[in-house]
């Protein structure tokens, strides 16, 4: 049975009919994708074969080059690496917090971008707040994650050994705790990096913080300063119930 197949209408050629990003120039092509592209493209509509289906549905300029004027193209795709440093820099400044954001993004890229059928919002509700639960989501995530990973013969981590190190750690609870808990996200965060550097090789990594993260450490900056208040007046307290002083 012969494939069914369609043109690419940024560089005209032919590709699977299913395909949602073309080949030969990386471009998204499906019609729910489209707006993932962050440029108005250089190639002219002449390339497009008349028998194309899809040609007259796209606008040209005065230079005869497709357009869409529906979408906003100056809004740059980025890729979905994460620089470690900028990782390790959100995990630090926000006491942990950012690992919730993180969570809810890379359950979204698993909905949107491989098509997994999941509730992301309770997924991360889940995992914020339920216990047990959230180390059962959190399994999900890396073990769903794991096999696009596989597939392109990348190393990858252990789901179960790092969320059995996740959780031994976090019942030993010494002081370390939290930055051996850090190298088990990061372990994982280089293996998402190979991935989507594999993956989406013509985007550019946004080196800068995004909306999103600015809002979560903004958040965290506060919960720091108010469990650093707490702290103190608990231990003036107890200061001053020890001494019969009031230091406050």
């Amino acid at each position: 049975m012969e494939e069914k197949t369609k043109y690419c209408i940024y560089c005209g050629n032919e590709i699977p009919f299913d395909a949602k990003k073309c080949k030969y120039c990386y471009e998204w092509v499906d019609e729910d994708s489209i707006s993932r592209n962050n440029a108005v493209n250089s190639y002219s509509s002449e390339t497009i074969p008349d028998d194309n289906p899809d040609k007259n549905k796209y606008s040209t300029d005065e230079n005869n080059r497709v357009s869409y004027p529906q979408y906003n193209n100056n809004v740059v795709e980025y890729s979905k690496i994460i620089p470690m440093r900028r990782f390790y820099l959100l995990m630090i400044l926000t006491g942990g917090l950012y690992a919730y954001y993180w969570f809810y993004k890379n359950a979204s890229h698993l909905r949107d971008y491989h098509g997994k059928d999941i509730n992301v919002a309770f997924r991360t509700l889940c995992f914020i707040i339920v216990p047990i639960a959230n180390w059962i989501v959190f399994y999900e995530l890396l073990n769903d994650m794991k096999k696009p990973i596989k597939d392109k013969g990348l190393e990858c981590y252990s789901p179960g050994l790092t969320l059995l190190g996740l959780i031994l750690v976090g019942f030993i609870g010494f002081i370390f705790a939290p930055f051996i808990q850090l190298w088990f996200f990061i372990n994982v965060q280089e293996s998402f990096n190979e991935y989507w550097r594999l993956e989406e090789p013509n985007l550019p990594i946004r080196r800068s913080f995004s909306n999103g993260e600015i809002v979560v450490m903004i958040l965290g900056i506060f919960l720091t300063i108010f469990l650093i208040i707490v702290y103190l007046s608990l231990l003036l307290g107890f200061m001053s119930a020890a001494t019969g002083i009031p230091y406050y």
